[in-house]
């Protein structure tokens, strides 16, 4: 095509400009220029003539290429010899004459189908998410307070993102193996400038949270799982409405194996590494400490009518040095204990479209301290990465509910209600063998006028009481209350993206024994209005 037209071009021009050269001795320079205007107005029309020839001929072939299965017999190799992909996108010519609408420009086998075409022919996908928006107060900037306690509605003023990249490498014989990148990090919404560094003041940050290998179709003893190798973990499980998750183990390296067929279930299974830093009693002094842990789930077990049960365990263990145990006996330095987590989780869904899961969680020493958090309170081995304390073989526990469901067509209701309790562990606010209790309850209920737009309200309260080793008691509790309406693209409160909301949020701190929080002034509450957008694709 590229060689083609310009040789069209070419020729139709000289062919047409020929007999006007001609005849050019009885002919005035204004008539001279009025042919050679024609000429080329009629050479342009028949070029593009054969435009839309060779447009219609693509348009057909690469929808025929597009609809017909691949051969079992596909290598990478010839997939490297598949027409580009744009060439959907081709319109087929229209009738002389005629008018075609913008939405006619597209064929109807579009962006769905060039998606398609794009995950599986050339293996690629691009996924992320990013919450960001503006907001105000009646007095000065706002704050966010307690969002692991309170929601996030009206509480969250920084914009996050994930961006993800898969890339599939091979795929032949009934294997296949993908490269994941994964990035994410903040953006802070009090000042123009976005750029990323490591100064501790600096609001905009960003991460190689995943960089890993997965396949399928590799292990002989279980050809239906996926096997990674990298900086990954297995699938977290988020109380999205509170912002932290109730599974989550980090790792700067580990291997994994996921959905590998065991009984009624499936079964994960993954060995995972993450150092941190071991601090002395002055917390001025540190020492990198090597620690691997084994996460196991066995999950998606049949229960009842849409039901399925997932139990958990969740071992962590130190790999110290003869040098760091030294600095533990002698130096001061915090001794590591090895801590353990495990639980169930029920997840009930609704024929109405709405969902309910309901966990079950008990930790020791260092994980435990993390149910101890009111707010950020995923399941940790340290705190920021840093281990410090004087953590005691006493146990927590933690009970979720969290999910939504429709109460009529026109009524959605979202929860998340956590109930902790811990005796004798180390709370970073209280210090070491302090008990503690926690009640957090967020409520979310809207009107759905349609597909398309939500009118509701968030309520949200906390209670958490501390009593340390001496029997000094320390109360953390308030409430918030956030009038919103959203734009959206369905009804479904957790599971439709994306989404607009315009907010006002009156937030109130009852007691902050715990933190010592106030809002501007000394205030401890806060009038904010604003609107988020939040997006995930």
């Amino acid at each position: 095509m590229k060689k083609t037209i310009p040789l069209i071009l070419a020729s139709s021009f000289l062919y047409s400009v020929t007999p006007a050269m001609a005849a050019t001795g009885n002919m005035t320079i204004e008539q001279r220029l009025a042919a050679l205007e024609k000429d080329l107005s009629e050479t342009k029309k028949e070029l593009q003539r054969y435009k839309d020839e060779e447009k219609n001929k693509q348009a057909v072939y690469f929808a025929q290429t597009a609809s017909a299965p691949a051969p079992a017999s596909a290598t990478a190799s010839t997939a490297k010899t598949t027409p580009a992909p744009a060439a959907v996108l081709v319109q087929t010519a229209p009738a002389p004459g005629a008018h075609p609408s913008k939405t006619e420009d597209v064929s109807s086998m579009s962006m769905k189908d060039l998606s398609k075409f794009v995950k599986d022919e050339i293996g690629f996908s691009y996924n992320g998410y990013f919450r960001s928006g503006w907001a105000t107060t009646t007095n000065g900037s706002p704050k966010s307070w307690a969002i692991g306690s309170l929601g996030r509605f009206g509480n969250e003023y920084t914009s996050w993102f994930d961006l993800q990249f898969s890339q599939r490498v091979y795929n032949e014989n009934g294997k296949s193996a993908k490269a994941v990148v994964m990035l994410d990090g903040n953006v802070g919404q009090s000042y123009s400038a976005g750029w990323f560094g490591d100064n501790s003041t600096n609001e905009n940050y960003l991460q190689f949270s995943d960089i890993y290998l997965t396949t399928t179709g590799f292990l002989p003893f279980a050809p239906e799982a996926d096997m990674w190798v990298g900086k990954h973990q297995l699938p977290k499980y988020e109380v999205q409405m509170l912002d932290w998750k109730t599974q989550r183990t980090d790792a700067s390296g580990g291997v994994g194996i996921e959905n590998m067929k065991l009984g009624s279930g499936k079964l994960d299974i993954a060995l995972l590494r993450e150092d941190i830093d071991q601090y002395d009693r002055s917390l001025s002094h540190s020492q990198k400490l090597n620690t691997n842990t084994v996460d196991v789930r066995y999950k998606a077990i049949p229960l009842w009518d849409k039901a399925e049960l997932m139990v958990n365990g969740r071992y962590a263990m130190a790999n110290s040095t003869d040098t760091q145990k030294e600095n533990v006996n002698d130096n001061g330095y915090y001794k590591w204990k090895d801590t353990w987590m495990f639980g169930t989780a029920l997840t009930q869904k609704f024929k109405n479209g709405g969902y309910n899961e309901f966990s079950f969680l008990m930790a020791n020493n260092s994980l435990a301290s993390s149910f101890a958090r009111y707010s950020g309170s995923s399941p940790y081995i340290a705190f920021n990465g840093r281990y410090y304390g004087d953590h005691t073989n006493g146990t927590a526990i933690r009970l979720v509910s969290q999910g939504e469901t429709y109460l009529r067509d026109d009524v959605i209701v979202a929860n998340a209600l956590v109930y902790s309790r811990g005796e004798d562990v180390y709370s970073y606010e209280t210090g070491a063998h302090s008990d503690f209790t926690s009640y957090r309850a967020v409520v979310r209920p809207a009107y759905i006028w349609d597909k398309y737009n939500q009118t509701g309200v968030e309520l949200a309260y906390f209670n958490q009481q501390n009593k340390n080793q001496y029997g000094a008691k320390f109360k953390e509790a308030g409430y918030k209350t956030t009038l919103y309406h959203t734009l959206k693209v369905n009804t479904s409160m957790l599971t439709s993206r994306p989404e607009i909301r315009f907010y006002g949020t009156y937030i109130h701190a009852l007691d902050n024994e715990l933190d010592n929080f106030s809002f501007a002034d000394e205030k401890n509450n806060q009038f904010a209005a604003g609107v988020q957008a939040e997006v995930w694709w």
